[in-house]
């Protein structure tokens, strides 16, 4: 079973609730707490938790939202901010090539199990990545979220997100 960090279930879950999708939050809520026997709101930040529970919140907020899939991609807008808020970023990342390049050692912190692939870069200059992105089993727009909030923390509004190949081994190209 892969596992990832509780502060991204409660992303997640804060997000359906600011957007009035109690419904959805209330199914996922009961359904985290048939499994663990916690609420959202008491999981630990940095506690391990399936990452079935988080694909699940994430998936279940795309259904009630009426932006669908494009909910998934403000998820994954808001990963970086979270992790700036909660552990912070090293003071050497200056550009969006710093950030992107250690979200590959954020994602390997954040998720543990054999099975958990690291990122592998194909391409790495500034305005220009190509990475294979492997997730355990989340939905493939979160990561689009993931790139396009961390060209936002940089004031970046021009950046693109193309997916050049799908499962098993996600190659998205990063251009801005």
């Amino acid at each position: 079973m892969a596992e990832v960090k509780g502060k991204f279930i409660k992303l997640s879950a804060s997000l359906m609730s600011l957007s009035n999708h109690k419904d959805a939050l209330d199914f996922c809520d009961k359904v985290l707490f048939e499994k663990i026997g916690k609420h959202w709101f008491q999981l630990e930040d940095e506690g391990w938790y399936d990452t079935k529970i988080f694909n699940g919140f994430i998936v279940n907020f795309a259904k009630a939202s009426p932006k669908g899939v494009e909910a998934i991609i403000e998820v994954g807008k808001r990963v970086f901010p979270t992790v700036k808020h909660s552990v912070g970023l090293p003071p050497t990342i200056e550009t969006p090539l710093d950030l992107i390049v250690f979200e590959a050692e954020a994602y390997a912190k954040n998720h543990r199990v054999d099975h958990v692939l690291p990122r592998t870069f194909i391409k790495k200059e500034d305005g220009h990545v190509i990475v294979q992105a492997p997730a355990p089993g989340y939905h493939q727009k979160l990561y689009d979220g993931v790139f396009l909030g961390i060209l936002e923390m940089f004031n970046v509004t021009t950046g693109n997100i193309k997916l050049l190949k799908g499962e098993p081994h996600y190659e998205y190209e990063i251009t801005w």
